[in-house]
């Protein structure tokens, strides 16, 4: 790997010759893979099983290191999230609390959204924002093959997003863009974008999404910044810059460490002996790629204006509000889906505790803390229930991967030679008895679909994006 001429060198001045001889030489190596497990999906006894086999993560308790193919099963259902070993740590670091409001502003392409969803364990409200049209759409599908019906995505920039949510937040986790040299082993494509120049750019931009950030913040509410960059302009300088401006933030001392993981550096970041609450991955060091991240807590004193000069942005008109009203679904609606419940469900499921909203035919279980929010551009409005069509309630993909398979009356498990076939998107033909209707498809007790069975015949709704 041919390493920028000028990003050796600033490494060799600022760690010295032994280190960086070290840090350098680690960059000819091979990345490190892991996956992390969603115990949603994974029963006890596979997740030993997986303790037995593979690797553990020491700073993630469900992660492993290693490789999953994408197309497995354990992929498509939603059980297994590829994500690499250092990026687990974030979620870990931030500890989310149960019942708490937990923005995750940069979210893309879901990792970090996946693993706090995890650990919120279907309590509170997780908001997953991402500023980018495209990769806001990968963030989306990963959030429903995940799962959890407490999280929701939105596309705006964090200072829009700021406007219609201020103060709301109980904590907030920024995993900024930056100037990926953490990843220039797993991406070397990602070099061809580094120079000294597009570090203080990256800068710059981070200290604007952290300035948004934190007029979303409660008081006495926690941020964690994080970053996949080695460069102190983007890691320490701005955590210095930030305590600096911000007197009622101070870092929070991590609870534990972990083999192979260093602290941050007050010696690049102004002196301020709090850097020592920061946690760097370096790769010479531990198995995993290169991050940074802290956690800074918000006093009760705590204001969200501030003396730092920002780019500002002309006002919008502020977020419209209305009273929350469960939906509003006709006789024959409110039939039509008290019927597929009743057919469908052993009990009541947890998301009927949320807001039922209408978008046209469409129907979704929004979070109620939002509900009231119209002015939102909503990506994944909550969980996606399904769909009133001429006569008949179509359940959404994302309403069967939020559900296990012990809430279902039945349920239809495809065999080894059925399953390539059901996802090529072919019909089936079945030997069960089961009565006309809507069950969830499994292979090997993983759900990954919808089917509609009419007779001996299983009518395919595996979505065709998906499909291979």
């Amino acid at each position: 790997m041919e390493l920028p001429v000028a990003f050796i060198e600033k490494y060799q001045q600022l760690l010295g010759e032994s280190e960086a001889t070290a840090f350098l030489a680690s960059f000819a190596e091979q990345a490190v893979t892991g996956f992390r497990l969603n115990p949603k999906k994974v029963s006890t006894t596979k997740l030993e099983n997986i303790r037995q086999e593979f690797q553990s993560i020491p700073w993630s308790s469900n992660g492993f290191y290693g490789k999953s193919s994408g197309h497995s099963m354990a992929q498509i259902s939603g059980s297994v999230y590829s994500q690499e070993p250092s990026a687990q740590a974030v979620a870990t670091l931030a500890d989310p609390q149960a019942n708490w409001r937990v923005l995750d502003l940069c979210a893309a392409p879901g990792g970090k959204t996946t693993q706090l969803a995890t650990l919120l364990n279907e309590t509170g409200l997780l908001v997953a924002n991402e500023i980018d049209g495209q990769r806001v759409k990968a963030l989306s599908e990963n959030v429903e093959r995940f799962g959890y019906s407490n999280v929701v995505v939105t596309n705006h920039d964090p200072d829009r997003l700021a406007e219609l949510l201020p103060n709301f937040f109980d904590q907030i986790v920024i995993d900024a863009p930056c100037s990926g040299e953490g990843m220039f082993r797993k991406d070397p494509d990602a070099m061809q974008y580094w120079s000294p120049e597009y570090v203080q750019q990256c800068q710059d931009r981070q200290r604007a999404i952290l300035a948004a950030a934190l007029k979303m913040l409660k008081p006495n509410g926690q941020l964690v910044y994080s970053t996949c960059t080695f460069s102190p302009e983007e890691d320490e300088e701005n955590i210095a810059w930030l305590l600096a401006n911000y007197p009622a933030l101070s870092t929070v001392v991590p609870t534990q460490t972990w083999p192979g993981v260093a602290s941050g550096r007050p010696e690049w970041g102004a002196q301020n002996s709090q850097l020592l609450n920061a946690r760097r991955f370096w790769p010479q060091q531990l198995q995993g790629e290169g991050h940074f991240m802290v956690k800074l807590q918000a006093h009760d004193l705590f204001v969200t204006d501030s003396n730092i000069a920002v780019s500002q942005k002309p006002a919008k008109k502020k977020a419209r509000r209305q009273p929350v009203a469960s939906a509003k679904l006709d006789k024959n609606q409110q039939a039509l889906f008290d019927q597929f419940m009743a057919a469908t469900f052993v009990q009541t499921p947890s998301w009927l505790t949320q807001t039922l909203q209408l978008k046209g035919d469409q129907l979704f279980a929004v979070p109620t803390e939002l509900a009231s929010i119209t002015a939102l551009k909503f990506v994944r409005r909550g969980l996606w229930l399904g769909e009133f069509r001429k006569n008949r309630f179509v359940p959404n993909h994302a309403l069967v991967m939020a559900t296990a398979s012990d809430q279902f009356n039945d349920i239809i498990e495809l065999t080894d030679e059925q399953l390539p076939h059901y996802l090529h998107g072919e019909t089936i033909n079945m030997s069960q008895q089961l009565a006309k209707g809507w069950y969830p498809v499994v292979y090997q007790k993983q759900i990954f679909s919808w089917g509609y069975l009419v007779g001996q015949t299983l009518k395919n709704f595996y979505p065709k994006n998906l499909r291979f």
